[in-house]
């Protein structure tokens, strides 16, 4: 009959080198994912300031915005 073989699972030189790529590819990954979660940050940081901005156009147009719905006060222009 067939003999049984009892084979125990051992860390060796056929498991470790696997083992170690893996570790390092996550490694890797982690990393990766740091530096674009703090280059994400940067841009959405950019984006609200550039949207936040007070422009002259901003300023003209609240003022005869301002102007148009209160006739009685008067409203000094814009220098330029």
């Amino acid at each position: 009959m067939a003999e049984q073989v009892n084979k125990k699972a051992v860390l060796g030189r056929d498991t470790l080198m696997p083992l170690g790529m893996v570790l390092t590819i996550c490694g890797g990954l982690l990393w990766i994912n740091t530096k674009l979660v703090n280059i994400q940050f940067k841009l959405d940081t950019l984006e609200g300031k550039l949207e936040d901005q007070w422009t002259r156009r901003d300023m003209e147009n609240w003022g005869l915005k301002l102007k148009m719905g209160n006739p009685d006060i008067q409203i000094p222009g814009l220098e330029q």
